[in-house]
């Protein structure tokens, strides 16, 4: 009697068979070494275990469903990339007097240190500023990196033909655009990163990513110094220039829109809410990610059922909300008849699920404009509650299937700012532990304007 034992790696792929037989010995399950034993090592092609040297181990079980393809378009776009940047190197390098014996080898260290001075107290300042606001809109700011670096780029190739000063302007805003781009896409890779490692492989998974950008780049390089030979003609380069951004640009907006987040920032919330809303079904990744706008939409935009109030929604402080006059449930200014502006403070203790909930209900507040304003504003201002005020136990309900869905509530991404709450009480101390109602959202306020 025979029995077969396997090694398996992550993915379940058979790496080694043992094959135990004869004498009772080679029971799995016998304490004493099996009497005939045959070892079978899987072999596996040339071809696929290179493919699998720049995969995360345990591939495709260990990452997300959208990796791969995510993975294929930033490929294609940093190969685009290795070649405009070899295109605008080569620019730079005659804008500072590389083959001219007339230039100052002083005068482009000048440029050289100023253009880094200036880039590197950009970054400082774009960290500061937006460095919160990367995650919940990584796939926003992942594109809008590649077009910091592209323009920085066009940049690039206006340096020869330029006189010192203008060329010093042109090279700053070039090294500011860079420094922007470098900020945005490390933390964007980053979150986009921490999403697609489902085993706890972060780690690896950077690893291997950067393995891939190495691989593609050297080809990239190697394709580059073809063209970079071949190519001397400025309205050529320009030509090529622009095709292969076109290409750039085209790749990594295909990657991000591959990309299926499990949380839910302004924009997704909002397109889930709507949704239930208008047909009381819940949306799945799959579907929000495809009615997701990657440049647009992504600050808090809100409309109306019918589309004829829109406006934006943030989170503020006490001081916000306000400083409006009161004017019974809302708070509001008009000053078009359309255009709105909407504001929401939150307790202190307040998490993420009180912070989604007080988005629920801006969204649901906002879609019943058209109903609650046809008979005029102050017939709003009077209602006592919302119209299609939703309770606490049906919102519960809604974000149950959020989570059956699949949605990550836990990670709160709708604020983009440092987080702002409402003290009640006695400003030194921390007030009591309040229920789970009690934090649900302190103020949704809402003011219009014109956008």
């Amino acid at each position: 009697m025979t029995k077969s034992i396997y090694d398996i790696d992550p993915a379940g792929n058979v790496i080694c068979t043992y094959t135990a037989g004869g004498g009772g010995h080679g029971s799995p399950d016998s304490e004493k070494e099996p009497s005939n034993l045959r070892v079978e090592i899987t072999k596996v092609p040339l071809a696929k275990a290179i493919f699998y040297a720049f995969l995360p181990a345990g591939f495709p079980h260990s990452v997300t469903d959208d990796y791969l393809s995510y993975q294929t378009y930033d490929s294609l776009q940093a190969f685009a990339s290795s070649i405009t940047s070899l295109l605008a190197n080569r620019a730079v390098l005659e804008g500072l007097g590389v083959g001219d014996a007339s230039s100052s080898p002083t005068g482009a260290l000048i440029l050289k240190i100023t253009g880094d001075t200036i880039s590197r107290v950009a970054t400082i300042l774009f960290a500061h500023r937006m460095g919160q606001a990367i995650e919940p809109e990584c796939k926003f700011y992942r594109f809008l990196a590649d077009l910091f670096n592209d323009c920085a780029q066009f940049l690039d190739l206006l340096t020869p033909a330029l006189p010192y000063l203008p060329k010093l302007s042109v090279i700053v805003c070039a090294g500011v655009l860079r420094s922007l781009c470098g900020v945005a896409a490390n933390a964007s890779k980053a979150s986009l990163s921490a999403h697609f490692a489902r085993t706890g492989n972060l780690a690896e998974l950077n690893a291997k990513e950067a393995s891939q950008e190495t691989i593609v780049s050297l080809f990239g390089m190697l394709v580059g110094s073809l063209v970079v030979r071949m190519v001397e003609d400025k309205a050529v380069v320009w030509m090529l220039m622009v095709l292969l951004v076109g290409v750039h640009l085209l790749m990594n907006y295909r990657a991000v829109r591959c990309v299926r987040m499990r949380t839910l920032n302004r924009q997704r919330a909002t397109i889930v809410f709507s949704e239930w809303l208008r047909s009381g079904t819940v949306l799945g990744l799959d579907q929000a990610a495809r009615r997701e706008s990657i440049l647009l939409k992504g600050r808090g935009n809100i409309a109306s059922k019918s589309g004829e109030y829109t406006g934006v929604c943030d989170f503020g402080t006490y001081g916000d909300v306000m400083g409006w006059n009161p004017r019974g449930y809302q708070r509001y200014d008009f000053e078009t008849p359309t255009g709105f502006y909407m504001r929401i403070a939150l307790k202190e203790g307040v998490g993420s699920a009180g912070a989604l909930g007080a988005w629920f209900d801006a969204v649901n507040h906002a879609w019943h404009f058209d109903e609650g304003l046809k008979d005029g504003l102050q017939s709003h201002y009077e209602n006592e509650m919302p119209l299609g005020y939703v309770e606490d136990e049906q919102k519960s309900a809604i974000f149950k299937a959020l989570e059956a869905k699949g949605w990550d509530l836990e990670a709160n991404q709708l604020e983009t700012r440092s987080p702002v709450r409402v003290r009640v009480g006695d400003g030194k101390k921390a007030p009591p532990v309040l229920s789970e109602k009690e934090t649900a959202h302190l103020l949704a306020h809402q003011e219009t304007k014109h956008d």
